[in-house]
């Protein structure tokens, strides 16, 4: 008799505490959704990149997300580089914050953008490439352009130090009416924007060159040190391919002797 009396109350326990449980679960849903609407999205960079559980890299990996993925940014520059975000699966962790790019301050339902900034992002998703100086371990440039009144032809390959920072070489040759020169060297690129498609640099270098006068001039062949400063700007499309534009002040000085030219170029420039 006591048996059958436990039974009926753990049935009536059970009917009753259905619909408590129901309304929970439901109400967690709701939570779930909700913090998925909260936060920017962001575009992941790398082409692979962990989330952890905690903003080091001491933590447990949690997850793993690849090139082109959204997440939701919770928490931005707040522990030491790194971001909290959430996954479409609804995992949240740390990720490092050079490791994905803003894509929109909203936070919820988002107006109808307008013609120009639907014609930007296409333009962006179809022409411009992912800022894969991010990425980037080495590339180079393929220049073309004017140094004073000369023509100028420049081969500048480069490593990459960090997003921010590479170390670029240049070789080439410039010819003019009355000469021609040999120029090489070494400078420092610094790139102020690498999360984004346009990013301008500037750039300190010096090198040597050796200029050498025509047959009808009277100047012989001579070396020269370097100094270069400057910057540009460079333009990333999609295929790690871009365009480039320099200009620098390159000084060519000698114990008795400095001269002064303009360079303005364009190049052909790739990462990989």
């Amino acid at each position: 008799m006591n048996a059958a009396r436990a039974v009926r109350l753990l049935l009536c326990l059970a009917v009753l505490g259905a619909p408590v449980a129901d309304v929970r679960a439901k109400k967690v849903e709701a939570t779930k959704v909700q913090s998925r609407q909260k936060g920017p999205l962001g575009r992941v960079l790398s082409e692979t990149a962990q989330i952890y559980s905690g903003a080091a890299f001491s933590y447990r990996v949690i997850a793993t997300v690849r090139r082109d993925d959204t997440v939701r940014m919770i928490e931005r520059g707040k522990r030491g580089g790194w971001t909290r975000v959430q996954i479409d699966s609804g995992i949240v962790g740390w990720i490092l914050s050079e490791q994905i790019l803003l894509l929109s301050e909203a936070t919820g339902e988002e107006p109808e953008p307008s013609r120009i900034r639907r014609f930007g992002r296409k333009l962006r998703s179809k022409v411009l490439g992912p800022p894969n100086l991010m990425t980037a371990r080495a590339g180079g440039t393929l220049s073309a352009g004017a140094l004073g009144r000369e023509g100028l032809f420049l081969v500048r390959p480069q490593v990459f130090l960090s997003p921010n920072a590479a170390i670029e070489g240049f070789v080439g040759a410039s010819a003019g009416r009355e000469t021609s020169r040999g120029i090489m060297g070494l400078s420092t690129n610094l790139y102020l924007s690498p999360s984004i498609p346009f990013t301008v640099f500037v750039s300190v270098g010096g090198g040597a060159v050796f200029t050498k006068g025509k047959a009808d001039s009277l100047g012989g062949a001579r070396w020269s040190y370097l100094a270069s400063p400057g910057g540009g700007i460079w333009i990333i499309f999609k295929r790690s391919v871009g365009i480039r534009f320099d200009f620098r002040n390159h000084v060519l000085f000698r114990a008795d002797d400095a001269q002064s030219l303009q360079e303005y170029s364009g190049a052909l420039a790739f990462t990989f």
